[in-house]
């Protein structure tokens, strides 16, 4: 059998022009027929067939009430795995409820999705046929119209189909027909439905203007929190919501990024800021582990002075690994959240995970492109980069900055001894042992093999004499199974006393650690001379009594 949308095309081809809408939309439109109806207070017959859905909303449940009462008959096609059907068993006939629950049998029409209205002042139809495309576009084809002739066409259908698929209730159906024929449809309430559809065209402009500029910040920026805080100023000023809050996961809970946004600016951001963190952080132990859209709202019948909101929370997804969560909290405790609403939040979640899952892969190839794999330190790449900006900012403010280079002793004989990776281990040790004694401000970088060069900013030649011979103290204290404790000599220049450039600082700081393992190794020596009115392509290489001062002593 055909569809209700199928036959009316067939019927009136010239009068209805079929138009692709989201789902969302349709299930809007659908709720605006049925708002002309609820707040005229009309005694309409009303007849609908909705997509399955195995839960329903109490919002929903009691507008399926409202529909049956007030003098109204309501029909409605279900199917037996509809949640509806629940609905209707939970009704008390003699409450005053008009309503009849027509099962689907098992054929293609059992997915409609339809609305007819018919009353003497009003009369409205929409039909579609739900999931043609196997929902791969999440849009129908749709046709609605306010003409009486039309709907009357509708109403013989839907009576012919009644009389073969539920025979025991066609008298029932065909009496209600004939009480409330389509006449004539009220200008005014016509209106007040297509008032509302320019709104919700108008909103959904500004939407689809929100997820764009949303997506021109991801094109345009490699900044992650300037994505993240357009997203919640964009989300909250498109869904007009109280607040709206994002947390991009970290490896750490401390490392969690969160952004916000708030409607209007009052003293209570701080307060508000503090509810979003523990509202968000509260969420998402169990969004984790269940990663779906959750909606919030708040009942009708529930406590005046319950302090909750409606809310909406949406997981960012990437490959099924769970990154985050988008929030929304709406100012007005009655408001229900609609489909094209929670669609915006889905696309603007989809777009956000995208686009942490390229800042982090971003990140992390910036990080290879810049560290050394085996121990974390940059690499001489990076290491002249950073040196000649830490020159350029001590030239500026007047400050020193010293370079120390450092290699590890007979670093050889340990790998021929006990084998290459006891040799990395010992590359790792050293590199751990940096982290824990510089500064924040200070650098480390592999230079090459076993040879390490620090950056010690706004440090003078004897203090970063002191951090190399403590440096030489700890490293003395690593152990390499089967191999014994390591040992380092450290070489030493500062700037403007050894050089002013990249080159003058590296070639002196060099040629103090070659006179460190001249004079013994496991030791720290301090460049003497200035190397500016050198020839350093030919310099000979200085007595180590004559051209470094010799600050450690040898161990035993």
């Amino acid at each position: 059998m055909y569809s209700l949308y199928d036959a009316l095309l067939t019927q009136h081809s010239r009068q209805l022009t079929p138009v692709r809408c989201a789902h969302s939309t349709i299930a809007q439109l659908h709720r605006y027929f049925e708002d002309v109806v609820l707040e005229n207070n009309l005694g309409a017959l009303v007849i609908e067939s909705l997509p399955l859905s195995a839960k329903r909303t109490n919002r929903e449940q009691a507008r399926f009430r409202e529909l049956a009462r007030a003098g109204r008959r309501a029909f409605f096609f279900v199917r037996q795995a509809d949640a509806l059907n629940e609905v209707f068993g939970g009704w008390n006939p003699n409450g005053g409820l008009n309503s009849l629950a027509l099962l689907h049998p098992d054929h293609d029409c059992a997915n409609e999705h339809f609305v007819v209205i018919a009353d003497a002042r009003f009369s409205a139809l929409l039909a579609t046929v739900h999931g043609r495309d196997n929902g791969r576009s999440g849009e129908d084809e749709v046709v609605w119209t306010f003409e009486p002739d039309i709907v009357y066409s509708a109403l013989e259908y839907l009576m012919a189909r009644i009389s073969a698929e539920h025979p025991c209730h066609a008298a029932a159906f065909g009496s209600a027909v004939r009480t409330s024929m389509p006449k004539a449809t009220s200008l005014q309430l016509t209106l007040s439905v297509t008032t509302k559809l320019a709104h919700l065209l108008q909103e959904q402009a500004g939407r689809e203007i929100a997820i764009n500029r949303i997506a021109m910040a991801i094109r345009e920026s490699l900044e992650l929190g300037v994505i993240l805080q357009k997203t919640v100023d964009e989300v909250g000023l498109a869904l007009s919501v109280a607040s709206c809050a994002l947390r991009v996961e970290g490896q750490t809970i401390e490392q969690a990024l969160r952004y916000f946004y708030f409607a209007g600016e009052t003293a209570e951001e701080p307060a508000q800021k503090e509810k979003c963190i523990r509202d968000l952080d509260l969420q998402i132990a169990s969004l984790a582990k269940h990663p779906e859209l959750l909606t919030q709202d708040v009942c009708e019948d529930s406590d005046s002075n319950n302090e909750t909101l409606p809310m909406a929370i949406v997981p960012l997804m990437f490959q099924e690994r769970f990154m985050g969560a988008l929030q929304v909290t709406a100012a007005d405790p009655s408001r229900a959240w609609e489909g094209n609403e929670l669609l915006l939040l889905r696309t603007v979640a989809d777009q956000v995970a995208v686009a942490v899952n390229h800042a982090n892969l971003f990140a992390q190839i910036q990080q290879q492109a810049l560290t050394d794999a085996l121990t974390g330190c940059y690499n001489r790449r990076s290491f002249e980069m950073r040196l000649d900006q830490d020159l350029l900012m001590a030239k500026r403010s007047h400050h020193p900055l010293s370079v120390a280079m450092l290699d590890l002793d007979r670093f050889k004989q340990l790998n021929d001894s006990v084998g290459h990776d006891a040799g990395d281990t010992a590359l790792r040790k050293l590199a751990e042992c940096f982290r824990q004694e510089l500064r924040g401000v200070d650098t480390a970088a592999r230079f090459g093999g076993d040879e390490f060069v620090l950056i010690l900013p706004q440090a003078y030649a004897e203090a970063a004499a002191i951090v190399g011979e403590r440096l030489r103290s700890r490293i003395a204290q690593i152990e390499i199974p089967g191999y014994g404790n390591l040992s380092a000599s450290i070489g030493i220049a500062t700037f403007p006393s050894h050089g002013t450039s990249r080159a003058d600082l590296t070639r002196a700081a060099d040629i103090a650690l070659y006179s460190a393992k001249r004079a013994g190794r496991n030791r720290v020596c301090v460049a003497e001379h200035s190397l500016g009115n050198f020839d350093q392509s030919s310099a000979p290489i200085p007595p180590a009594c004559d051209e470094v001062t010799d600050i450690a002593k040898p161990s035993m």
